[in-house]
């Protein structure tokens, strides 16, 4: 009898392996659709008009971390790093990949977190015609979120404002990003597409490069609150100054809740999009 209820587990077992198995490649193939269908959207119509004026330490920043370069059409990041699910929890192991677009702005991410040995949970946040979408699964199989909406929307487009320094080219793209001046050291950014407007403040260091941005954002359940980044370790890539270390923050009640840190593995500017499949 005993065999048998083991021989019952097993095959149990082999069946879940297979499913998960099965989840996780149907996963990848829908991530490299819309990551596809991202990269093939068209662009603005409207030309690209000239540099206008801008704040002090953004037009410093400009001159060192762009120059000359041509803008940059897309962007593909991998990287490794941390998260934590929640302010009592402790960091967990995190692989990412993520395809950003300039024009029109928008970005596909996908993430593995290893919450323990041969448990992981995966995600899939997403921005695209100004609309967020986030995706969240028990390794591929178990559904825990499959969220979209105004806030989604506009959490999304706070994260893809705050993560231009990796292609800092579409920070200079009047057409989209607007810059206000508020002193020798901070300025506001304001990222609109179409008929949605988020606005963010960035502070810049003594090297001239932004260290930090600071944006109200929606918190699920909790409504605004205050949200941001902390930039570190940059480096030349691609005629560019880009940071390879990122921390990203909520500031609750209780204190500063730091739920992700990045480390850049590699940055690949401009690549032809996968052939379709």
């Amino acid at each position: 009898m005993i065999w048998l209820v083991i021989s019952l587990a097993l095959a149990l077992l082999g069946a879940l392996v297979v499913v998960v198995h099965v989840n996780r490649l149907r996963s990848e193939r829908r991530v490299a659709r819309e990551m596809r269908d991202l990269a093939s959207l068209p662009p603005s119509s409207v030309a690209r008009p000239a540099p206008g004026e801008l704040p002090p330490p953004v037009a410093r920043y400009r001159a060192l971390a762009v120059g000359d370069r041509a803008p940059v059409r897309t962007l593909r990041v991998r990287h490794g790093g941390t998260f934590r699910i929640s302010a009592t929890a402790k960091a967990s192991p995190i692989r990412g990949e993520q395809l950003f677009t300039a024009d029109p702005p928008g970005f596909v991410w996908t993430g593995r977190v290893r919450m323990a040995p041969g448990l992981w949970v995966d995600a899939r946040d997403m921005l695209a015609a100004g609309k967020g979408s986030m995706r969240v699964a028990l390794d591929d199989t178990v559904s825990l979120a499959d969220a979209h909406g105004p806030e989604l929307d506009q959490g999304s487009a706070l994260r893809i404002l705050a993560e231009m320094p990796w292609y800092p080219t579409a920070l200079f793209d009047a057409r989209t990003v607007t810059w206000a001046a508020i002193d020798a050291d901070h300025a506001r950014a304001t990222l609109r597409l179409g008929d949605l407007e988020v606005s963010g403040v960035f502070e810049f260091g003594r090297d001239g490069l932004p260290s930090r941005m600071d944006a109200e954002r929606f918190m699920d359940k909790v409504g605004l609150r205050p949200w941001g980044g902390v930039y570190k370790d940059y480096r030349a890539v691609s005629g560019m100054r880009v940071p390879f270390e990122a921390d990203v923050s909520w500031q609750l009640e209780s204190g500063p809740f730091t739920y992700a840190h990045w480390l850049i593995d590699s940055m690949e500017y401009d690549e032809a999009p996968p052939p379709r499949g």
